[in-house]
């Protein structure tokens, strides 16, 4: 039995929420992409801070039998991404995620 779009986005975010990932914010964006359906950009405090949360969003998504298609960024580790498949979870050092403004470039919204 696969999870449905919302109990996904629950176990990614309370993953992040447990490891104290900061700023979380979840942006759906079927209308805008045919491959993905939510984004998640979540803010580590460290290199080895954001490494360790998408590790651990990988080995909870994988523990659930949800599709782990991929990790990539995690040789730097200032923004790791993890391919959900439905869901892709960005997460970055703050430095790294104000440069790169993601929740803007999908949202169209201001979010400073």
């Amino acid at each position: 039995m696969s999870l449905n779009l919302e109990a996904q986005l629950k176990v990614v975010t309370d993953t992040i929420d447990e490891l104290k990932g900061e700023d979380i914010i979840t942006l759906k964006v079927l209308d805008q992409s045919a491959d993905i359906e939510a984004i998640v950009i979540a803010t580590g405090r460290s290199v080895q801070h954001v490494r360790g949360i998408a590790n651990n969003i990988k080995i909870e998504a994988k523990r659930l039998g949800m599709q782990v298609s991929g990790i990539e960024g995690t040789e730097t580790g200032h923004w790791v991404l993890v391919d959900l498949a439905e869901v892709v979870v960005h997460v970055m050092t703050e430095k790294t995620r104000e440069f790169y403004k993601l929740e803007k470039l999908w949202s169209g919204a201001d979010n400073d």
